[in-house]
């Protein structure tokens, strides 16, 4: 999902009773949001985690965005020696565990310019996020990372999970599907939005497996790098998938659908197929 597919995400938990309460950052040449449910949450306690949170975010722009010379990303992409951050480290070794587990559909040391974790570090760092909400004592929220979503509690006391939509890759504005998510990461990546940017490994081309992959699991870095890998890897990436049990994804390959997982098990969408 994108920014643009917060709208459908807005428009199906909007339908949902009770109080919701939301902030909103833009960062990372995206937007992130916080939206929490807690019936009994104060503003102060909500103003609170998001200054955590705002605090997070702009220190992970600071370290990783590969936009911003300065940043220690940037350092190291230009072959300079710099003392990182123990996360720095516990990146590359997410990214390491990723690249193995899709049997390299998804590499950042293959990207132009050297090492690029963006394709795992918005999921790594929404969960990093929720983490510090949840140390506020808040329990029912989403936070976007610009796309990436990590679930916590419930949407509603009569709604176990989080209603996501799953925007259709020919139109943002439309729900292609829906899913719930209950304390679990979300991750969609695709074309629509900002056109070819996933790059296939293997060829250094666009990736060309899949116009459009979303996964669910219960890690938003992982969440994000196999959306990212199934890009690359299209249907044929359910030989590795198949091996993370607990996990979903949702792939579009043409004009054909893909869905397998628990997640989809109760309800499949129309026009899916299980596999």
């Amino acid at each position: 999902m994108t920014a643009v597919a917060d709208r459908s995400r807005d428009s199906l938990t909007s339908l949902l009773p009770g109080r919701v309460q939301t902030r909103r950052e833009h960062v990372w040449g995206t937007v992130v949001s916080l939206d929490v449910r807690d019936a009994d949450a104060s503003e102060h306690a909500v103003d609170a985690a998001w200054e955590s949170v705002r605090a997070e975010l702009h220190r992970v722009d600071a370290v990783y965005s590969t936009f911003r010379d300065d940043s220690v990303i940037s350092r190291l992409r230009r072959g300079g020696q710099h003392l990182v951050a123990d996360d720095v480290a516990e990146v590359v070794d997410r990214c390491l565990e990723a690249r193995r587990l899709t049997e390299g559909a998804f590499d950042p040391w293959q990207a132009p310019g050297g090492f690029d974790p963006s394709g795992l570090v918005k999921g790594w760092a929404a969960d990093r996020c929720a983490g510090i909400v949840r140390m506020h004592g808040l329990r029912s929220f989403t936070l976007d990372a610009g796309g990436d979503l990590a679930c916590r509690g419930q949407a509603s006391p009569d709604h176990d999970g989080w209603p996501i939509g799953i925007t259709h890759p020919d139109d943002p504005m439309q729900v292609a599907a829906v899913v719930d998510v209950v304390d679990s990461a979300i991750a969609t990546s695709g074309f629509s939005q900002r056109g070819e940017h996933v790059l296939d490994p293997r060829t250094g081309g666009a990736a060309r497996g899949a116009r459009q992959a979303t996964v669910i699991g219960p890690d938003g870095a992982l969440s994000d790098a196999l959306a990212t890998g199934l890009m690359v890897a299209g249907v044929d990436g359910a030989r590795w998938f198949s091996a993370l049990p607990g996990w979903s994804a949702y792939v579009v390959d043409g004009g054909l659908t893909t869905a397998w997982g628990p997640a989809f098990e109760t309800s499949m969408p129309e026009g899916a197929k299980e596999r």
